[in-house]
């Protein structure tokens, strides 16, 4: 009787031994997320921006701590915060945080996930897998949507059934309307700059176009000039060249006019010095 207890005593402490042990699995009830998309990129890009939404409907905070997809060499998460005046961007070590019951959303000109060292040039219409790694949720999968070059947010999924409502087309028309007073974002990244450029308002007319340039380390870069070049050959428009005016040490300023909507190219000619001059090229969608 003794011996049979002996036993079953020796097969429960290995069966605790076993839970003991057993890795934690993921739980993602608490994150969720959704409208995940980027841009298409031009030939020969070696970046592109990824943004999307992050909802933590848990009651404890969580950290988007990395990220990695087959169409980048690296994926990193990166902070847009301004410093005595000057935006900088710059890796998040740490990760990103997601507080209890809320909301992050990472888009143009903020918070981002940057795809480094693309494998190919994002196209319209690709769907780009992502696995994104949390502190307590673990690795959830996700898939971004590349828009077009001009893009400036993620696709409008409209469910058709019968029961549709008559009224939604012209809330959509409106809504549309709308965007086409926000401003134009986009990233070009260079072997030995990168530049966060926007222009405001992005529809024909007069346009502000502001540049902020970095170095191949994401640090603030300051160089001796800097000239923006438009175009639209589809219209028939030829290049218009103007020098931009700096207005902080990495930061530079140009008004022009783009004369009709449609896809532009938008030129930048760094003077790194007197005698090193950068050019880098990336077209962009006028509303």
């Amino acid at each position: 009787m003794l011996e049979k207890f002996g036993t079953v005593a020796v097969i429960l402490a290995a069966a605790l031994t076993f839970v003991g042990s057993a890795p934690t699995l993921a739980d993602h009830s608490d994150i969720v997320v959704s409208q995940a998309w980027s841009r298409a990129t031009p030939k020969g890009a070696k970046v592109a921006g990824g943004y999307l939404t992050i909802e933590n409907r848990g009651t404890s905070p969580d950290r988007l701590l990395s990220a990695s997809s087959p169409a980048a060499a690296k994926v990193e998460v990166h902070q847009m915060t301004m410093q005595d005046g000057i935006m900088t961007m710059r890796p998040l070590e740490e990760g990103l945080a997601i507080p209890p019951d809320g909301i992050v959303t990472l888009a143009p000109g903020g918070n981002h996930i940057m795809f480094v060292g693309l494998t190919a040039p994002l196209e319209e219409g690709q769907r780009i897998p992502v696995s994104l790694n949390f502190q307590r949720a673990g690795t959830i999968e996700a898939t971004f949507d590349v828009g077009s070059v001009g893009a400036k947010g993620p696709r409008l999924q409209i469910a058709s059934t019968e029961a549709a409502s008559p009224a939604a087309p012209p809330a959509l028309k409106a809504n549309a309307t709308s965007v086409t007073n926000e401003p134009f974002f986009t990233h070009l990244c260079g072997t030995r700059v990168m530049a966060d450029i926007t222009v405001t308002p992005g529809h024909s007319g007069p346009v502000e176009v502001l540049v902020q340039l970095y170095d191949g380390e994401e640090r603030p870069l300051n160089v001796d000039g800097l000239s923006v070049t438009l175009a639209n050959p589809d219209k028939g428009i030829p290049p218009a060249t103007a020098s931009a005016t700096r207005v902080a040490a990495d930061k530079w300023r140009v008004s022009m006019m783009t004369a009709a909507s449609g896809k532009w190219s938008l030129a930048l000619g760094i003077d790194m010095t007197k005698d090193d001059r950068i050019n880098i090229a990336a077209p962009i969608l006028i509303e």
